[in-house]
């Protein structure tokens, strides 16, 4: 069964968990499917933005603790499943494509760790999100421990990874965790409308953008690097189109990456 769909809409793309009869808990062939499926649309110069969400009743409750429970994983086998979330995480914080996360229901531990990966996140006002991972003796992964205090602050963070209290999408949005929380009903318009605004941003200098507020360099290194980087840009044609639609007062036509 395929668990990660894909749905293409001009500059535009839905990636979708699709094991709704576990609420899309991860396995490893999930997220193998994800992996190939972001690496595929980042590679895609027509594709400028990405909506990563799930089936069903949830976005993703998590590990899918039946087959973690059946003991039949060699630690090599584990290894690699902990590699392959890691590596999911970690393609969607470094991919020059802005993903946006929407989620319905639950996001739950490794279903959190996609979440907060995502350049922005759209959660249903009533939606679950939450990391219990200390609470089951297990650990967070996806760089979350590096990622979250950065998003809301140390004592914040501290609270949601160590209590592990589950949060709703309005108080994800009051937290500066999540760009906004509409109705369930809304969620996935919202997410498109968003998606199809970064759309239209200037490819390459998204892509710097991004990974400049990745790195979160000293202040010193972002004086030296910005220029750089600028101009950089100034030899691409995303900077041309950009200057002449200024001059010309027209909305710009980028051609992609």
């Amino acid at each position: 069964m395929t668990t990660v769909w894909v749905d293409r809409s001009g500059p535009t793309a839905t990636v979708t968990l699709h094991r709704p009869e576990r609420l899309n808990a991860v396995s490893e062939g999930l997220y193998q499917s994800l992996i190939d499926a972001l690496i595929d649309l980042d590679d895609d110069p027509q594709t400028r933005a990405v909506v990563l969400t799930g089936a069903g009743r949830a976005f993703c409750v998590g590990a899918d603790l039946k087959a973690h429970g059946s003991a039949t994983r060699s630690r090599v086998e584990q290894a690699h499943y902990l590699d392959l979330g890691q590596h999911a995480c970690e393609q969607i914080q470094t991919m020059g494509t802005p993903v946006i996360c929407a989620v319905n229901g639950y996001a739950l531990g490794a279903g959190a760790e996609l979440a907060v990966s995502a350049d922005f996140l759209i959660v249903a006002d009533d939606a679950l999100m939450g990391f219990p991972e200390v609470g089951l003796g297990t650990f967070v992964g996806g760089g979350v421990t590096n990622r979250l205090p950065r998003l809301v602050g140390l004592r914040r963070a501290s609270e949601l990874l160590v209590l592990g209290e589950r949060f709703t999408g309005s108080q994800a949005v009051e937290w500066g965790l999540a760009h906004s929380a509409p109705a369930p009903a809304d969620v996935s318009a919202a997410a498109q409308a968003l998606a199809e605004t970064l759309a239209t941003k200037a490819p390459l200098s998204l892509a710097h953008m991004k990974a400049a507020l990745r790195r979160n360099d000293s202040l010193d290194v972002a004086l030296g690097s910005e220029p750089r980087v600028l101009l950089d840009l100034m030899t691409t044609s995303d900077w041309a189109e950009g200057v002449a639609a200024f001059a010309e007062h027209r909305t710009p036509q980028f051609r992609g990456r």
